[in-house]
């Protein structure tokens, strides 16, 4: 956890005058035998406010969450702003009863509806507690235990607080530890590139590669992108990543002079709206002389996200560059085909729910072939990932997929591997058919 946060214009104390509150507290507490809480507050914005981030409509959003939460709490009581939406509170001479009561209504207070600049904006929120001395007798400890608790409230469902009561849950703290360590994963080389092959359909060969990131952590190690990628924007690196693993493609292109395949890495709105993104993604394929027809962009967000005017432009920019885009998740969610007439679409990439779903019914073929269909009729091109057997191979070949993905082609590969690999991957899938 960040000792030192920078004191913030909404007047809210920072991490250093809560520690410093707190261990004056405890002390307090410790010789007229009181209590005390420490409360992990997280707030979890919609995700169609994302296009908004940096916006005076978050921005004063915020405000009005700020407002709420100080009317919810005593004169006498702490709370301080950690990040972009998780605050701690130090609730002082508290019994357990009353500090549920408190925590229940911070987050009924936080879920009613805000209206900001016409926009109707609901949030969810959980909140972790441990308290003093049932549950930890140093301010260090409060701290971290109750952030474990704020995971494990999330886990119990939305809106909810959870009490520490002795024991810690595994996979809370696991996540706390991820959270917390993330940062630092970048800068002492924990991460690693690895690459799963794409099989065309149509060349009968390997022709791309989505970019997927490892972590070797020291105490938990290997973790996949699945377990820690929701968190690093909590964490603060989401943005240092993609340029990261960007950067970490161009130099194995650049070293390798391999031509021949098209690597795919998933684009999130947050990064597409950063004032210097297209400005730095233009200055690294220069510094590397790489190519913007390399790459695909998987964009990830729910569709109405891209039909904002600014996010949309950007889009559009990026494919001018050279820049292939595809519609990560499709089908995990609402859509229209004829919003793809909007965007700057190249491929859709079918949600891997699609290949269990066949599995289970082989009357879901009267659902996913017209979209395979419809998309071919719009000239977009059709990514199935998740193929993991020799007859879902051959069934997503006969709905007229164009690209296949999936541990049936290969397991992610490191690059030094990569192209030493690629004969022997497409003589095996050849060979499972003879």
């Amino acid at each position: 956890m960040d000792e030192k946060v920078k004191e913030n214009d909404d007047g809210f104390s920072n991490m250093e005058r809560l520690k410093e509150r707190l261990n004056m507290t405890l002390a307090f507490c410790k010789r007229y035998n009181m209590s005390a809480a420490v409360c992990y507050l997280r707030i979890h914005m919609p995700p169609e406010l994302e296009p908004y981030k940096n916006h005076d409509i978050e921005s004063v959003l915020l405000q009005k969450m700020i407002t709420r939460l100080k009317n919810a709490i005593r004169e006498i009581d702490t709370v301080i702003r950690v990040n972009h939406t998780d605050f701690m509170i130090l609730l002082h001479d508290i019994t357990e009863h009353y500090c549920q009561n408190i925590c229940e209504r911070l987050i009924s207070v936080i879920s009613e509806r805000y209206t900001v600049d016409f926009h109707q904006i609901s949030v969810s929120s959980h909140i972790g507690i441990c308290m003093y001395p049932y549950g930890a007798e140093n301010a260090d400890e409060l701290m971290a235990i109750a952030k474990v608790q704020m995971f494990e409230a999330e886990m119990d469902g939305e809106n909810c607080c959870s009490f520490y009561k002795g024991t810690l849950d595994p996979k809370a703290y696991r996540t706390m530890l991820i959270e917390n360590d993330l940062p630092y994963a970048l800068k002492k080389g924990q991460l690693q590139v690895q690459y799963q092959p794409q099989y065309s359909l149509v060349h009968k060969k390997i022709t791309g590669a989505e970019a997927l990131i490892r972590w070797n952590h020291p105490s938990l190690g290997m973790i996949t992108p699945i377990e820690f990628i929701n968190h690093a924007e909590e964490a603060g690196v989401l943005n240092s990543l993609f340029f990261w693993v960007l950067e970490e493609i161009c130099k194995n292109i650049e070293n390798s002079k391999e031509q021949q395949v098209k690597y795919s890495i998933n684009l999130s709105v947050n990064q597409l709206l950063l004032d210097h993104f297209l400005t730095e993604i233009s200055s690294l394929l220069t510094k590397y002389s790489v190519r913007a027809t390399q790459f695909t962009l998987e964009i990830t967000e729910n569709i109405e996200i891209y039909m904002i005017k600014s996010v949309n432009e950007r889009l559009y920019f990026l494919r001018e560059l050279g820049f292939t885009i595809a519609l990560d998740d499709f089908g995990n969610g609402y859509f229209s085909f004829s919003d793809f007439l909007k965007l700057p679409i190249d491929y859709i990439k079918l949600d891997r729910n699609f290949v269990s779903s066949l599995m289970k019914n082989k009357k879901h073929v009267g659902v996913i072939a017209p979209i395979i269909q419809m998309a071919h009729n719009l000239g977009l091109q059709v990514i199935i990932e998740g193929i993991e057997e020799r007859d879902q191979f051959l069934e997503w070949e006969g709905l007229g997929c164009d690209l296949i993905q999936g541990y049936f082609i290969s397991r992610p590969i490191p690059f030094e591997k990569f192209f030493d690999t690629l004969n022997e991957i497409e003589n095996r899938v050849k060979e499972g058919f003879s």
